[in-house]
């Protein structure tokens, strides 16, 4: 933890990250392989999207864009895997600098990249949902066997493959092929990816309850053993997440066209409408008479 804590201070210092100069002139770093559940804290990357932090809340938009630029530009090259999520910090912070057409180049730029990442397996990413180890390393220390965890919100079809061992490859014929609609993120089951842990039979025990023979229970029906409750957790889950795709984009629309009746931040307007506040009233008003339209019942 010191080693760490000492390396991060010693990079923090080794880059200049004060000025547009000094995070331009940042190279891509030649990384070596990060060990087990390693973290990326020590990766300049990772410093650079909390010094974005830092320089937002001090007012220098111009640094934390810098910031973030530079850190897209490095994520491709990185011994940690990156999410969109992460990318799309840069789309957000251009935005909030009212750079909206250089935020929509770069989203574009970013969705484009990651389709890229796309696979044969419709929707799939050709990351896994398998947690901390590749797929390489489970096979090859873990002898391919993976468990899949009891899924508190997640819907029909993922429910079917809760709380089993799989084999990755299908070698272990003791154990069900992993299937692919689990084995890698789909955006069709967005709302409940099913995370995989790494499993050695004989050593470990599955973090769930089971009856019988751990072989005979993982190879038991497919069908969906949700309790009510849990299909009224996933029913809500997807309704809130659509809901705040749904404000983000109304946000979006507002906060570009009409900046004087648009709060300053998504987290703002999210307090505004949830307290169904007078000013969250008086902007719907003003949203339909600029737009001509009310958003939420026409989109």
């Amino acid at each position: 933890m010191l080693k760490s804590f000492i390396k991060n201070i010693f990079l923090r210092e080794k880059y200049d990250f004060q000025t547009l100069e000094g995070i331009n002139s940042i190279k891509i770093p030649n990384y070596k392989p990060l060990q087990g559940m390693s973290s990326p804290v020590n990766n300049v990357e990772y410093i650079l999207q909390r010094k974005a932090t830092e320089h937002k809340k001090n007012g220098k938009m111009d640094l934390a864009i810098a910031c973030l630029k530079k850190a897209n530009e490095i994520f491709p090259y990185s011994n940690f895997a990156w999410s969109e999520k992460d990318y799309m910090r840069l789309v957000e912070y251009l935005k909030q600098d009212r750079q909206f057409d250089e935020a929509r180049k770069e989203e574009q730029k970013i969705k484009e990249m990651f389709q890229k990442t796309r696979v044969v397996y419709e929707g799939k990413n050709i990351e896994t949902n398998i947690v901390g180890l590749s797929e390489k390393d489970v096979i090859d220390v873990f002898g391919g066997l993976v468990e899949s965890f009891d899924l508190e919100c997640c819907c029909e079809e993922c429910a079917k493959y809760a709380k089993r061992i799989f084999s990755i490859d299908g070698k272990d014929k003791r154990f069900p092929r992993l299937p692919d609609c689990i084995k890698y993120y789909s955006d069709k089951h967005k709302y409940c990816r099913v995370p995989l842990n790494a499993f050695l039979f004989g050593v470990n025990e599955p973090k769930w309850e089971y009856s019988g023979n751990i072989i005979n229970w993982s190879n038991r029906e497919y069908k969906d053993e949700r309790s009510k409750e849990q299909k009224e957790s996933f029913k809500k889950r997807v309704k809130e997440k659509e809901e705040v795709a749904k404000d983000k984009e109304f946000y979006d629309l507002m906060f570009e066209k009409y900046p004087e009746v648009t709060p300053k931040s998504f987290g703002g307007f999210r307090r505004m409408k949830a307290s169904n506040s007078e000013n969250y009233k008086k902007l719907l008003k003003q949203a339909e008479e600029l737009l001509g339209y009310d958003f939420y019942k026409e989109n």
